[in-house]
């Protein structure tokens, strides 16, 4: 089993494809459901890559399962769902940075191998989301393929929420963090007050502040951890 494969068992990747399943067939807002799903999801195991993209993968193959029949109205599920994924993927940068921020001033709990990994996994995420949807439009059935790609090609012309994160964060600092779905610097505290020893796992603490502040849907999240974010 590879570290991927465990990680996937960890958030229960079956939970997640069939919450992003319901989210497209009966959510009336998919953008926010999906969005919400995934925050709930990357925060319940530490922000490492593994994590981040198993459960990206996992909403994308729910979403196109539950997007209806016919080709305007499965472009628009799947576009809104895409778009729900890319933010919460640009909150997990904003996460991700603002935990390798506390990191540094912890000089006796972080090495300098601990900041480096921690800044090449973030700004692998400028990527990661296009190269999932490119991915995704190689796997997927042939009544969706199509739409797959062009949903990539649009996101390649337009650029992703994600992928402006990154750059904000690592070329502008902390900066504004003033949108009501990106993390707030009082999560950092409360994060590391939990015990959580690793960088990874101080920005899924990061998220949980974020997640339980979210609005409920009625399409059902996963089921909460009874435990915090286990160190990586």
């Amino acid at each position: 089993m590879t570290k991927g494969e465990q990680t996937m068992s960890q958030t229960d990747g079956a939970d997640i494809r069939e919450t992003a399943r319901r989210a497209v067939a009966e959510s009336e807002n998919i953008h926010d459901a999906v969005r919400d799903l995934v925050i709930r999801a990357l925060s319940r195991e530490p922000l490492t890559q593994d994590h981040i993209r198993a459960v990206a993968a996992a909403v994308l193959e729910g979403a196109a399962a539950g997007a209806p029949e016919g080709g305007a109205d499965t472009a628009q599920g799947l576009r809104e769902a895409a778009e729900g994924l890319d933010e919460a993927l640009a909150s997990a940068a904003q996460a991700s940075h603002l935990a390798i921020e506390e990191a540094a001033g912890r000089a006796d709990a972080f090495t300098e191998n601990d900041l480096h990994q921690a800044l090449d996994d973030l700004h692998a995420l400028e990527t990661l989301f296009q190269d999932l949807v490119i991915s995704f439009a190689k796997s997927s059935s042939s009544a969706t393929r199509g739409i797959v790609e062009d949903l990539a090609r649009h996101f390649e012309r337009v650029g992703t929420d994600t992928a402006r994160a990154v750059r904000k964060v690592t070329h502008s600092g902390l900066g504004a963090a003033s949108d009501a779905h990106l993390p707030d610097l009082k999560d950092v505290g409360r994060a590391t007050r939990g015990g959580l020893s690793t960088i990874a796992a101080i920005g899924s603490g990061i998220l949980s502040g974020l997640a339980e502040g979210l609005a409920p849907h009625q399409v059902t999240s996963p089921p909460a951890s009874p435990t915090k974010p286990k160190d990586s």
